[in-house]
């Protein structure tokens, strides 16, 4: 008896690794930090339940560590007539992407903004974000109609959009790119780019063509019908740069939707690793 009871709890500790892994359900975290800060507006809530102590910090204007974060959030999203609207949030693996529109003052037109978590353990570990002032007039966080995501979406979009990806930032060829993958009809939400697969193919270009022009991918992420890249483009070799997010919709194997955000590198930052 005593020997199997030793079998047993050598067993127990070998299994408890896996069991622990799995005990993990970053969707669930993600989903649950989303509703606490962006819907309840419950900064501090969100921060002390979900984010890590040693929290990275990457954007400009913030030291590392949640204690800055929620310092200059919390009053903000405090503001009874504030606006924080969440559009679409994508969970993949360790990343999770919140697209949103943020309005902290009234009278302002807002902004577009995607913020970017990693987590690690079960908390959210590190953070980016690209805000882009909305323009008056204009209207970058509509939508059109879409039919919820198929079961297998995920897995099917994933390989089309890193051949997607592939073909646009790996070897430049943004004809074999968009022709392949986007519909001819493509709905536009970047104001600066006519309707269209043809207007945005024209668009690129153009930006590409620029002498020393560059654009590294930082990471994306595929959930369902929907993807999303974000990169660091330079338009010349002098260039500080810029954070860049697009997120794209798809339907039946085709890029059929776009939104995207730009925000230029400053000349210096609170934290050691802005922007990227």
């Amino acid at each position: 008896m005593k020997r199997f009871a030793c079998i047993m709890s050598v067993a127990l500790v070998a299994l408890a690794p896996i069991v622990t892994a799995k005990a993990i359900d970053d969707r669930a975290i993600v989903t649950d930090f989303v509703d606490r800060f962006y819907t309840k507006h419950d900064v501090a809530g969100a921060f002390a339940a979900h984010v890590a102590p040693d929290y990275i910090q990457h954007n400009p204007g913030l030291p590392d560590g949640p204690k800055a974060a929620v310092d200059a959030l919390a009053p903000m999203f405090a503001r009874p007539d504030s606006r924080f609207e969440v559009k679409h949030l994508l969970i993949d693996g360790d990343l999770a992407l919140v697209h949103l529109f943020g309005q902290g003052k009234p009278g302002t037109p807002g902004a577009a903004v995607a913020d970017l978590y990693r987590l690690k353990g079960g908390k959210v570990v590190e953070h980016w974000d690209v805000l882009q002032l909305i323009e008056p007039g204009s209207d970058p966080m509509a939508m059109a109609p879409a039919a919820p995501a198929a079961k297998d979406a995920t897995t099917r979009n994933r390989a089309a959009f890193d051949r997607f990806i592939a073909l646009l930032f790996g070897k430049g060829d943004v004809d074999g790119a968009y022709r392949q993958f986007v519909a001819s009809d493509l709905i536009q939400h970047n104001s600066r780019m006519g309707q269209g697969r043809d207007a945005a193919i024209a668009a690129i270009k153009g930006l590409r063509s620029a002498p020393g022009a560059t654009f590294a991918v930082q990471r994306t992420l595929v959930d369902g019908d929907l993807a999303a890249v974000h990169y660091r483009g330079k338009l010349s070799v002098e260039d500080r740069g810029a954070a860049v997010v697009e997120i794209f919709r798809f339907d039946k194997g085709r890029i059929v939707e776009h939104w995207d955000m730009f925000q230029p590198a400053p000349e210096t930052s609170r934290n050691a690793h802005p922007m990227f």
